[in-house]
C-alpha cells in the first residue's frame, strides 16, 4: 500500500522522470514505489509528508541521487533475506562460534 496516496499521484509525473534517470544508469530493480518510499522512509521522516508543498516533493525527488537509492534497497535485501536458513543449529553454533561448538563434541 502506498502511503499518501494522493501525494504519490501528483509526484507521479516527477516520480516517474527520476525512474527514467535510474534506468538510463542501468540501475535495475527498482519501480516507483520504491522513490516514493524511500523518501517518505528517509529523506521526510522527520516531517509531517501532508504538510509538505508539492515544490518541496518535486525538489526531494530531482535532488536523489541513483546511487543513494541502490544502497537504501541493497540494505533492505540484506534485512530482509536469512542468511542461515539452510543451515541447522549446531552448524550455525559451529559458525557462530567455532571454540564452543568443538567443547561440546
Amino acid at each position: 500500500m502506498i502511503q499518501y496516496e494522493q501525494l504519490y499521484k501528483q509526484a507521479l509525473p516527477v516520480l516517474e522522470s527520476k525512474l527514467d534517470e535510474i534506468n538510463y544508469y542501468n540501475y535495475e530493480g527498482i519501480v516507483l514505489e520504491d522513490i516514493w518510499n524511500f523518501c517518505v522512509q528517509k529523506k521526510w521522516r522527520k516531517k509531517n509528508v501532508e504538510d509538505l508543498h508539492l515544490y518541496e516533493i518535486v525538489e526531494t525527488i530531482f535532488s536523489i541521487k541513483p546511487s543513494e537509492l541502490v544502497s537504501q534497497f541493497q540494505i533492505q535485501q540484506f534485512r530482509t533475506e536469512n542468511w542461515f536458513s539452510d543451515i541447522n543449529k549446531n552448524e550455525l553454533q559451529e559458525l557462530l562460534n567455532p571454540k564452543v561448538a568443538d567443547s561440546n563434541k
